[in-house]
């Protein structure tokens, strides 16, 4: 697969650099039927640390026959590298504020480049540091976000907003922060919807995780968002893996 920078036409699946950020564009099954006047949904995918966009296909799969073209960054970490000598959390809330930048930067520039889809309503996506990567542009940014995905982000605050929907897919094998998930009051004020998968782990959130995690994970998020032109921001139930 070529790096190129890629005109609306040839865009299917094609890496390319917005500012020196690197992304993956994958283009939605029903392309020809997204307009300027009827625009189709945006999801910005943003990955956990030491991975890459391109390593959820099994969600940019989903989202792309949803009608959803996915903007994957390859890097949520910035170039850094964590010091784990050092206390993590302070360290993952830094780079969530300069991913959080270029998240925003990467928007600025393809809503330009194309604007046959919804850029004021995203849907943001992310794993681990691309979770917290994604609460924090959400905080940053709130009237841009619709709704927000993570897979089992630990560090920065999910939103608290009538205005933003949130989904947060929860592993066994880790806790989150202090703060971090919303409580009883604010899950039934909001609507929160926390999905527990029994038996997950929270490396294995993306490509190399089995099957059945996989699936899981999807029939989440099928039940959050579908159908992508009126999602119904529905919770899925908690489950176990065999």
């Amino acid at each position: 697969m070529l790096r190129l920078f890629a005109p609306l036409s040839m865009l299917f699946a094609l890496p390319m650099a917005i500012a020196a950020v690197p992304v993956d564009i994958h283009a939605p099954a029903n392309l020809q039927a997204c307009t300027h006047a009827k625009p189709c949904p945006v999801a910005i995918l943003s990955p956990g640390y030491g991975l890459s966009g391109s390593d959820y296909s099994f969600v940019t799969n989903r989202l792309n026959g949803m009608g959803y073209l996915v903007v994957a960054l390859q890097d949520s970490a910035g170039g850094v590298i964590l010091d784990r000598d050092a206390p993590v959390s302070p360290q993952v809330q830094a780079m969530a504020h300069v991913a959080s930048r270029s998240i925003s930067t990467v928007i600025d520039e393809a809503a330009v480049r194309y604007p046959q889809f919804d850029w004021k309503h995203l849907v943001l996506v992310g794993h681990s540091l691309g979770g917290d990567s994604s609460a924090q542009f959400a905080a940053d940014n709130p009237s841009r976000v619709s709704s927000l995905i993570s897979l089992d982000s630990r560090r920065v605050a999910l939103p608290r907003s009538a205005g933003i929907h949130v989904l947060t897919i929860r592993a066994s094998d880790t806790t989150a922060d202090p703060g971090v998930l919303p409580n009883k009051e604010e899950r039934s004020r909001y609507g929160t919807c926390i999905v527990h998968i029994e038996g997950s782990r929270h490396n294995d959130m993306q490509d190399a995780g089995s099957e059945q995690l996989k699936a899981r994970i999807v029939s989440a998020i099928d039940t959050f968002l579908v159908p992508a032109s009126h999602p119904k921001y529905a919770c899925d139930q908690d489950s176990k893996l065999e």
